[in-house]
């Protein structure tokens, strides 16, 4: 009966979420913020301006957004979304740093329908890693293992059984109590997010939101963040916009008729080819103590 459920979830799930639309998003403060009317008792005081950038990606294509705040950001993508059709037969999975204020945003826009928020690998293992900096002692060959041995535990999304490895440390190996208890809440907290990482591998699927990250590097951080700079709001929003512009191929239709297509545009993708059943068997050999609920989270695409 067991292996029947769990097949039957990966071939049901499975085929199901083959036609997905992702979605990243990060926000960046990338540059001073600089007024533009100053009096004479004017005080300079550091303020930073938000950029959001969103990177969507759907059937071989891609496309970049980017706003002056999360709201206007969001504002943007539904539009987008609903103007390529990428709400009707799609659906929706974004990938996260684990920011709450994302969340946030994603829940107040996208509530209304189905969707899957995936934390990204690299921040949850960073996450980890630098609570269990603070919270072990022991030699420096002792706390790697203990590293490695919760890394390896969050690689298959077994979030229980990180938690239970957790109280098993020996009190020769913690330094801070207190900090092993957040990283315990943490956990919680993400469980949610947490997929089988290792599974996605295996099917070659996206862990990651390390491409709106570029994204952020390519349409901010490279021209504005840097020592001395300092920017307007609408002079950084607008030099964003410019370089999304060309980064989606949309630059020299705007500079010749003022319109953007407003439509996705094609790129370099490796496509899914491999057969479901036999990646999912071969690799790994620990997926059936998944619950189904986090089997459906790993297989979207």
């Amino acid at each position: 009966m067991f292996w029947y459920v769990i097949v039957s979830d990966l071939f049901l799930l499975g085929f199901y979420c083959f036609k997905c639309c992702c979605v990243s998003s990060s926000y960046i403060k990338s540059a001073e913020y600089q007024e533009e009317k100053r009096d004479a008792n004017y005080t300079k005081k550091k303020k930073f301006i938000e950029n959001t950038v969103i990177h969507i990606q759907a059937d071989n294509q891609q496309y970049t957004i980017t706003a002056i705040g999360m709201k206007n950001a969001f504002i943007r993508l539904v539009a987008f979304l609903f103007e390529n059709h990428l709400l009707e037969g799609y659906r929706l999975v974004f990938f996260t740093d684990g920011a709450s204020v994302i969340r946030d945003y994603i829940e107040k826009y996208f509530g209304f329908r189905q969707h899957s928020i995936i934390l990204d690998w690299l921040h949850l293992k960073k996450k980890c890693n630098e609570f269990l900096s603070m919270c072990l002692k022991g030699s420096k060959e002792d706390k790697a293992e203990i590293k490695q041995h919760l890394v390896s535990i969050l690689w298959t999304g077994r979030i229980d059984k990180a938690i239970k490895y957790l109280e098993s440390l020996k009190p020769a190996n913690i330094k801070n109590a207190n900090k092993v208890t957040e990283l315990k809440e943490y956990l919680n907290r993400k469980s949610p997010n947490v997929t089988c990482y290792a599974l996605r591998r295996e099917l070659n699927l996206r862990i990651s939101s390390n491409r709106v990250e570029k994204a952020n590097d390519i349409v901010v951080a490279t021209r504005q963040k840097h020592n001395g700079m300092s920017w307007s709001k609408s002079g950084s929003g607008a030099l964003a916009i410019i370089t999304a512009a060309r980064i989606n191929g949309e630059l020299e239709k705007w500079m010749a008729t003022g319109e953007v297509g407003f439509k996705m545009a094609g790129y370099p993708f490796q496509p899914y080819r491999s057969k479901f059943f036999a990646k999912i068997f071969n690799g790994c050999r620990d997926f059936f103590s998944l619950r189904p609920d986090k089997i459906g989270l790993a297989i979207c695409q």
